[in-house]
Formats: structure tokens, sequence, C-alpha cells
């Protein structure tokens, strides 16, 4: 796929309400619970997403560093991903296991840039590579650069066995008085934005 495939972000008003991310040990991406929050392993590469580099994050490719960081729009589904980790099967690392809640709304921290997997790949009339095409979600949604800790809203732990639905809350993030609020971990990040549905500006 050419990297001159650009995928626009989704509008903020087509975003759905929260968004999930399992946070483990193991992570390429751990949160910080300072003003960093999630940070992508690439914040060098300029200019808007394209296809090419999707794709390259979801073949998982280590030695291409990525610009996205994954989320769900589903609460269950990433309660059942996490799950299904080694970490969380081990008895020792199972409680390292947390289930983030971020907040697609906000104000003072900079926008979030939100692509919907499924949706990037059909807006330019593409279909993933036939490797990814079964396990790709309608809920998966990955986010550009970074995620401020301050739109994390809600930090749980896993807890109980599969079919429990009880989620046990260690820490709430929200509110002014946390004090989170996230400098941009890229200079003239704010600025990639308002892109058509042909990526122009």
């Amino acid at each position: 796929m050419s990297e001159e495939i650009i995928i626009p972000p989704l509008a903020p008003s087509s975003l759905p309400r929260y968004l999930y991310r399992i946070d483990y040990p193991r992570s390429w991406t751990t949160f910080s619970p300072n003003i960093l929050g999630f940070r992508a392993k690439d914040l060098i590469t300029m200019g808007p997403a394209t296809l090419s580099q999707l794709t390259n994050h979801l073949q998982w490719k280590i030695n291409i560093p990525s610009r996205f960081i994954s989320t769900l729009s589903s609460k269950s589904y990433a309660i059942s991903w996490a799950r299904s980790l080694d970490q969380y099967k081990d008895i020792e690392t199972r409680n390292a296991v947390r289930l983030m809640t971020i907040k697609t709304e906000g104000s003072g921290d900079g926008p979030l840039y939100v692509y919907n997997i499924k949706e990037a790949f059909e807006a330019v009339g593409l279909l993933p590579p036939g490797e990814l095409r079964e396990y790709i979600r309608d809920e998966e949604y990955v986010v550009l650069y970074g995620i401020p800790a301050s739109r994390v809203v809600r930090i749980e732990g896993i807890g109980g066995p599969a079919g429990d639905t009880n989620m046990e809350i260690t820490e709430l993030c929200s509110g002014p008085e946390t004090g989170l609020n996230m400098v941009d971990p890229r200079r003239n990040f704010g600025r990639v934005h308002n892109f058509d549905a042909l990526g122009r500006k």
C-alpha cells in the first residue's frame, strides 16, 4: 500500500463518548500517570496518518515504530481481550492488567486524532491485508500520537473469572482537581488536522 493514501481522522461528533484501552506490563505503550498518559512509539514522523502506517501498526511490525495507540469502543470486548492475555492468566501479574476508560471529549488538552480501523479501509475502497481481515472489528479505534492523562477518567482492575462482570475500581482520574493536563508530546501536533475525505487540508 502506498504511503500516499492519507486517512483523515474522524470528526469529534462521530466519536463514541468513551474508548477503552487495556494497560498491561508488557505492552509496547504503557500508561504514565503524569501529564504524558499514553504516548506512541513514533512521535517524530510528521504529517497526516496514512493507510500503510495503519497497516504496519496492525501487523505489529517491531522494526517500525507506530504512530498509533490502540483502543476499543466496547468495554465488554476490552475486558474479554484482557482476559486472554498471558499476564492476566498468570496469578502473579493478573492485578497489573487494568482497564483504562478514556473520554473522547475534552478541552484544554488539545484534540484527539482518532481513526476507526475498519472505516479507514472502507473510506478508500480497499480491504485490509488478508491475514488481518477476519480480526478487524467495528469496535477498533486508534489514536494518533498520544492520549493525555487528563482524558483517562477511570482505571479499573479486570478482576474475577470470565463471565464475571463485577469490576473493581482502583482509581478515578476525572475532574479538574487532578491537575492532569498534557503538553503535547510533539510540537505543532495540534496543527495536523482538518483534512477532507481525500486527505487534503
